[in-house]
């Protein structure tokens, strides 16, 4: 169950910080990440083909990890982009849920409101072709990711419902770290 104020601003902090991402770095952007932790207030990350690209040579990435590195919200020289002028009021209205719940109760029932609320968002501006329509779209992966992810996290579902078919989608989720049913 999302909460509509906290998905409304969730969409608009999203979209103007991708937005202005998009317009001070002309790139051909593949990954837009919504990455939420154990801080509970969400943040962006994004890679580009030009910013991997070059990320891989300054960083002296073998050909072992460059799969994995392509995804690495971390890596990502856009992490939490311009987080303080785009989600100050999300900010604010996580840290007055945070200030009237116990621990126990922020942790458990309201992270995943908060989950829920952030996919809501991104599916809202996937509606609006926010990331673009038919083969365009298909050259873009969204997704709401956990951090650290665990066995509940549901990275790959969330990306199986926030993107459509492709071979972009199929690689991302070679890589999605939620493999637990898998390892167990």
């Amino acid at each position: 169950m999302f909460d509509e104020k906290l998905v409304t601003v969730l969409q608009n902090a999203f979209q103007n910080s991708i937005n202005a991402l998009k317009k001070e770095h002309n790139e051909n952007f593949y990954y837009f990440g919504f990455i939420f932790d154990e801080g509970m207030h969400p943040y962006i990350s994004a890679w580009s083909y030009e910013a991997y690209e070059k990320s891989l040579k300054e960083n002296e990435i073998d050909d072992a990890d460059k799969d994995w590195w392509k995804w690495d919200y971390s890596d990502s020289p856009y992490v939490a982009y311009e987080h303080e002028t785009y989600f100050a009021e999300a900010d604010e209205i996580l840290n007055e849920i945070a200030a009237k719940l116990s621990e126990d109760e922020l942790y458990d029932t309201e992270w995943y409101t908060i989950m829920e609320s952030m996919e809501e968002a991104l599916s809202r501006l996937n509606k609006l072709n926010f990331f673009g329509t038919e083969e365009e779209r298909k050259q873009v992966i969204i997704n709401v990711e956990q951090v650290p992810p665990d066995e509940t996290s549901g990275e790959r579902e969330r990306a199986k419902r926030l993107n459509p078919q492709s071979s972009l989608l199929d690689e991302y989720l070679e890589m999605c770290e939620d493999d637990f049913e898998e390892n167990e």
